[in-house]
């Protein structure tokens, strides 16, 4: 390969492991992945390194030339999207199975509807069954699947803003606090408590702190730390936005 491949190379190599942790993969398999790549191309890997904020990797190609670059991750961009996930997955395998040429390199794009139903669907089905699970009845299920629909449209709003995540949870659990409130108040047979997990188990970080407690026991020291501290700042902001919000509705 020439110069112009090899960058071309490395610049779309370093963008998938961007894109896997955006998608919330392992820091061990996003490097995995590029190092594969590489070598399905010849070159060396002399270092693939990815961390929640950026990936970097230097490779040596066999005319002994070096090529190192880095690129930033946003974390305004991250969260977990499975789908994604599989298709950059899927399309890394195929390229280290067969290397395409440099200039045919696949562009992975995602064409799911940006409002999907199966999404919204899910959203329903899991609050309002959550309310239901804890000890609510059929009413606190269905108030809290309602507002569930209102946290499914901030969520878009905020990839599409893309809105720091700490501060988004903080104003959705204060809008469906007051939201859950307003519900109570409406409807007095219902329970307020349940109504107000129902709708708080969809921002539990427990997958971000176990995938934080597993980077650190694939010696991903910095990666788990920094899972594990927006996991701890996510369920502050949790306690916080709930907590005002039914202060605020209690006064009204």
């Amino acid at each position: 390969m020439n110069k112009r491949d090899c960058e071309t190379l490395l610049e779309y190599t370093l963008g998938l492991g961007r894109q896997m942790m955006e998608c919330g993969a392992e820091a061990w398999r996003a490097e995995n992945t590029m190092a594969r790549i590489f070598r399905a191309y010849g070159m060396e890997v002399l270092d693939a390194h990815a961390m929640p904020t950026q990936v970097a990797a230097t490779v040596k190609t066999k005319a002994g030339e070096h090529y190192p670059s880095t690129c930033m991750v946003l974390p305004e961009k991250t969260g977990m999207n499975l789908r994604r996930l599989e298709m950059i997955n899927a399309a890394a395998r195929q390229i280290c199975f067969d290397p395409p040429p440099v200039s045919q390199l696949p562009t992975i794009k995602d064409n799911s509807p940006r409002w999907a139903v199966s999404e919204l669907i899910g959203y329903i089905l899991g609050i309002g069954a959550f309310a239901v699970f804890f000890g609510g009845n059929l009413l606190d299920g269905i108030l809290s699947a309602l507002i569930g629909c209102g946290i499914y449209c901030l969520d878009h709003l905020r990839m599409r803003n893309l809105q720091n995540r700490t501060i988004y949870i903080m104003i959705a659990c204060f809008a469906s606090g007051l939201l859950a409130r307003l519900c109570a108040g409406i409807f007095p047979m219902c329970n307020l408590d349940m109504i107000v997990i129902g709708d708080i188990m969809i921002f539990i970080p427990g997958l971000s702190l176990v995938n934080g407690v597993r980077e650190l026991f694939y010696s991903d020291i910095l990666t788990g730390i920094y899972r594990m501290v927006e996991a701890v700042l996510g369920a502050g902001a949790i306690a916080i936005g709930y907590a005002v919000a039914l202060m605020i509705g209690g006064g009204l």
